[in-house]
């Protein structure tokens, strides 16, 4: 990726003190504001004049003052967790199980700060910066030996360890749900009624998602049932994996074998009761800082996208193209599946990528014959596994264009 010609700022304590405190004070107004703002807690709370930032909300309360007052975007790094207010998102960043809480080194900071600028001027937005720059800081805290240099390896986006843990608005400490039966999904149905679901299997889909949008209100809860209950049938008489979208709730009570939530159904579906279900969990994911999120809840599997433009649904996002899609699909020690935008070429080049399932829509159910589609959808799955593998690139190319 090339850098953008104005390469967004990131100002430090060491670096921008003095700017800093003039913005709180409200006596230079005139200067621009960084892109990020990347500080520690005690260098946060210096410039603030308040007590140390020993717990979580005064963390929080600290990055949404200096976020008003001096930056676009804040983050507070810590010891064991780091806290960011972006416009994307807001919330914790911690260390995975796998890399353990990374040492801190008086370079982290450095580190970090150089890691998120160099992010920012390749055009990715702050939060996934930041994500960035976790990475680059927990890969060269973790590798250094105690003499030499502190510094992240040219790989050090495609190393899981490195990947942080992103919070849910709702804390949580449910992680760690079943595991697929079939980790080969294949070819994944995404289709809006138990018709569709008997229809498709019929046809030799193993892997299919049961998507009953706008059937929310109380009113719908008995069609939606019926509708579940006919697609569980349905799937189970054909050894097929069935995710039921959003009505999680109805899942658990009709017995499903897994449920597919989005970013905003994380934000109010009870986890825990549908780990202890035994349900399998699939999460939507459209750029870092969300994929880390899904990551922390260890899901059966995690879906990436949009790969390819969509009517489907509209979406900020943009396209990622095979590329993101082989990345991710590298990073992820989980089965990744692609979405969005398939047909018969595009699906072959998802599985070359490395996709364990592509999701599809329309090339299914607005094709003139579905089980001729079908029969082409999976042969170009088996073409894409048979070819040699896509080789992932060193980092992604941004999801969400800056405002």
């Amino acid at each position: 990726m090339t850098a953008r010609a104005n390469t967004p700022s990131v100002w430090t304590f060491t670096g921008n003190a003095k700017e800093i405190q003039a913005l709180l004070a409200g006596s230079a107004q005139h200067l621009p504001r960084p892109a990020l703002l990347c500080l520690n807690r005690s260098e946060a709370a210096t410039l603030l004049g308040t007590a140390a930032l020993d717990n979580p909300a005064a963390v929080t309360q600290a990055a949404a003052r200096l976020r008003a007052a001096v930056g676009e975007a804040v983050v507070i790094t810590g010891d064991e967790a780091d806290y960011a207010d972006t416009p994307q998102a807001s919330g914790w960043l911690g260390p995975s199980a796998a890399a353990g809480h990374p040492k801190s080194h008086p370079d982290a900071g450095a580190v970090f700060a150089n890691a998120a600028a160099q992010a920012l001027a390749k055009g990715f937005v702050a939060m996934e910066a930041i994500v960035l720059a976790c990475m680059a800081r927990n890969d060269a805290l973790s590798q250094h030996t105690g003499t030499g240099p502190v510094q992240p390896r040219p790989d050090f986006a495609q190393r899981s360890a490195n990947l942080p843990h992103f919070s849910l608005p709702r804390s949580t400490t449910v992680s760690g749900f079943a595991a697929l039966s079939d980790p080969d999904l294949g070819l994944y149905a995404v289709v809006d009624s138990a018709a569709w679901v008997a229809r498709v299997v019929s046809a030799g889909v193993r892997t299919v998602q049961l998507r009953i949008k706008d059937a929310e209100a109380s009113e719908h809860r008995a069609m939606v049932r019926e509708q579940i209950r006919e697609s569980i049938q349905a799937a189970t008489a054909a050894g097929a994996q069935l995710f039921i979208n959003d009505h999680w709730q109805l899942a658990i009570e009709e017995g499903a074998y897994g449920v597919h939530l989005g970013q905003e159904d994380l934000h109010v579906a009870d986890l825990a009761a549908i780990k202890q279900a035994g349900l399998r969990l699939g999460i939507s994911t459209h750029a870092y800082w969300e994929v880390c999120r899904a990551w922390a809840l260890r899901p059966s599997y995690i879906a990436c996208g949009p790969i390819h433009p969509t009517q489907a649904k509209a979406m900020p996002w943009v396209p990622q193209g095979n590329d993101n899609l082989a990345y991710w699909c590298a990073l992820l020690p989980t089965p990744v599946v692609g979405i969005a935008g398939m047909d018969v070429a595009r699906t072959e080049q998802a599985a070359r990528a490395g996709a364990a399932g592509v999701a599809v829509i329309s090339a299914i159910t607005a094709a003139a014959s579905p089980e001729a589609a079908i029969e082409q959808l999976q042969q170009a799955v088996q073409r894409g596994r048979s070819q040699p593998r896509v080789t992932a690139p060193l980092l992604p190319q941004p999801t969400l264009l800056p405002t």
